[in-house]
């Protein structure tokens, strides 16, 4: 006669499979605590870093000692920065200029953008007759064939060069300009740091008009959110202006003797995490970068 399990054997292998089954649920609820932390804090150092990178590139590139940093407060910074650079071909036609290709048979770059350029932005153009930089307001930029921007006649293409080129339309005919002239686009542009109709506090961005009344457009999120405003310090984000002695500039007046910007930018995850199995805390995290202008004032 075959003898089956006791009552008793039953509630022990039922007791010992219910606590197994405890303890594989805490290990896949702390797992799934662990990762979902470990992802938030990888996104808040991304958040930071980006943004840095995205501010230290533009402010790099601005044209400060021309222009100025027409906004500059603790909160917000306005600026001209180059977003591309390229030689002028042919010489004007009126108020039109050929540009030349990009890449070339030769391996050459003549033209590099970051943004195409359009309406509204500034052409600099080098005077090598004056040695000096002569801005015009763009309002019209396109892509041609080599045959009309960049002709092989002019010696920076060859018969095999496929382009395209480009056209340049200024507003107003330029002075005199050269083959061979540098042309540097210049873009108006505002990052600030705002509040968000969600409630979060972000970095955002704003292209401007270069002619009065210099209006902007509709904010636009780069990236966030970040620790809130306060007044009195620790916000998330915050800008401050150093002069090459490194005296702080507080007015947008004295701005063409900027040389340094100081940012620093102070993320926070959204919820409350665990990476160790501890109490759930807030996690922050801190980026601080100074950038020096190019173009700045020696």
């Amino acid at each position: 006669m075959k003898r089956g399990f006791t009552v008793a054997e039953l509630l022990v292998a039922t007791a010992i499979a219910g606590i197994a089954t405890a303890l594989m649920t805490m290990t896949i609820v702390r797992q799934q605590r662990f990762f979902s932390s470990a992802g938030e804090v990888l996104g808040v150092r991304a958040q930071v870093r980006d943004a840095a990178d995205v501010l230290a590139a533009d402010i790099r590139s601005a044209s400060v000692s021309e222009f100025g940093l027409p906004s500059m407060t603790d909160t917000s910074i306005e600026l001209y920065s180059v977003i591309a650079s390229s030689v002028v071909c042919l010489s004007p036609s009126a108020t039109t200029l050929g540009l030349a290709p990009g890449n070339l048979l030769s391996g050459s770059t003549l033209t590099t953008m970051l943004v195409q350029p359009d309406t509204g932005d500034i052409a600099s153009i080098y005077n090598v007759d004056s040695t000096a930089w002569m801005n015009y307001r763009v309002s019209g930029f396109g892509t041609r064939s080599i045959a009309t921007s960049c002709p092989s006649s002019t010696g920076f293409t060859s018969l095999g060069d496929t382009g395209p080129g480009y056209l340049l339309t200024l507003s107003v005919a330029p002075s005199p300009v050269r083959s061979g002239s540098i042309v540097h686009f210049l873009r108006r542009a505002r990052y600030s740091f705002y509040r968000s109709s969600d409630n979060e506090w972000y970095l955002g961005y704003r292209r401007c008009s270069v002619a009065p009344p210099n209006a902007c457009s509709a904010i636009q999120p780069v990236s966030g959110p970040y620790r809130p405003y306060r007044s009195s310090g620790g916000s998330g984000i915050s800008f401050r202006y150093r002069d090459r002695f490194g005296v702080e500039i507080t007015t947008a007046a004295q701005s063409r003797a900027v040389a340094q910007v100081d940012i620093v930018l102070r993320g926070e995850a959204p919820s409350l995490i665990s990476l160790t199995g501890d109490a759930r805390k807030v996690w922050r995290d801190s980026v601080v970068v100074s950038v020096s202008p190019r173009n700045r004032i020696q």
